[in-house]
């Protein structure tokens, strides 16, 4: 596949590359298809989550089957056995920052990430389809839902009785079966066409500014890199002083661009700290090879957690 797609963008006088890549992706998923092969994608359910949406937009529905998981750690679990090809987990919020049980599965689990996908979270109330807002006595979501819509329940429905459960997906199909037209969930316009319920009153998050990033994580190594890099890593720096200014000047010489670094305790050791770390540039670049080796002197220990097209 990446030879061919590498052979038609050399070729093309007309299509950018991404188009190109784009158009492939789709005959290779169709090829796979009447093959009866398919991408196992694994994301966590139920059936319209944002997880799910996140899923749908990333891989080409023709070549693909999409299974779902009761947990992040059932996901990694999957792929380390082979059970699914590909999984999709959140890895961080615009607004609430990073999602911890994931980079720690990341740090634990033999997987690698493939690529990266981010979705505005916009909050819709939403109904059966004979619903009104004045009918509503009871809402049904996620506790992070109702935080980030809690203006507009006070300014609407303050009165309304207020029922937490695991997922907004959840929210939508328990009141799809209670069947009352007094129960609304918060959730996505994609999970009332799921679930055939009916948007009483889009965009009621309190803040636009709200996008989750996903990561697609799988044992595959992503070929098919084009356009601007990420690469993310994880590291123990030695107890020594300025250690860690050490390992970020040798990537400040390098004139690389750190696009972010946060710390984590390491559950393997008491008072002891790992760094996160993402890059703009490819593990293989030979000037990127050679910092890692620069590292050593500096750091215990150091896991390379993928290279991956970088979301704009």
């Amino acid at each position: 596949e990446k030879e061919i797609i590498e052979r038609l963008n050399e070729k093309s006088t007309v299509f950018k590359n991404s188009s190109i890549e784009a158009i492939w992706k789709e005959i290779m998923s169709a090829s796979k298809l009447i093959q009866g092969l398919k991408n196992r994608v694994g994301y966590l359910g139920p059936n319209g989550t944002f997880t799910h949406q996140a899923a749908l937009e990333y891989f080409p529905k023709a070549g693909s089957e999409f299974i779902t998981s009761n947990s992040s750690i059932e996901i990694f679990e999957k792929i380390e056995k082979g059970l699914i090809d590909f999984g999709v987990v959140p890895i961080e919020n615009s607004l609430q920052g990073t999602v911890r049980e994931t980079l720690d599965l990341l740090i634990e689990k033999n997987v690698i990430i493939y690529g990266e996908i981010e979705l505005r979270i916009i909050q819709n109330l939403i109904s059966l389809e004979n619903s009104e807002l004045s009918k509503i006595k009871t809402i049904i979501s996620h506790p992070q839902a109702f935080a980030q819509s809690k203006t507009w329940i006070k300014t609407n429905l303050p009165n309304s009785t207020l029922i937490s459960v695991n997922s907004t997906a959840e929210a939508a199909r328990k009141v799809k079966e209670l069947n009352d037209e007094s129960y609304a969930a918060i959730g996505t316009e994609f999970s009332s066409q799921i679930y055939e319920l009916k948007v009483l009153s889009s965009n009621i998050e309190d803040n636009p500014l709200n996008f989750t990033r996903f990561l697609i994580i799988s044992k595959r190594l992503n070929e098919l890199k084009k356009g601007k890099i990420k690469t993310s890593i994880v590291f123990v720096t030695k107890h020594t002083p300025g250690s860690l200014y050490r390992v970020l000047k040798i990537y400040a010489d390098a004139n690389i661009n750190l696009l972010k670094i946060e710390s984590r305790p390491r559950r393997k050791g008491r008072w002891e700290y790992i760094f996160l770390m993402d890059f703009e540039a490819d593990k293989d670049e030979p000037k990127i090879i050679k910092i890692f080796e620069q590292m050593n002197d500096n750091v215990i220990w150091y896991k390379i957690l993928g290279s991956y097209p970088m979301v704009d």
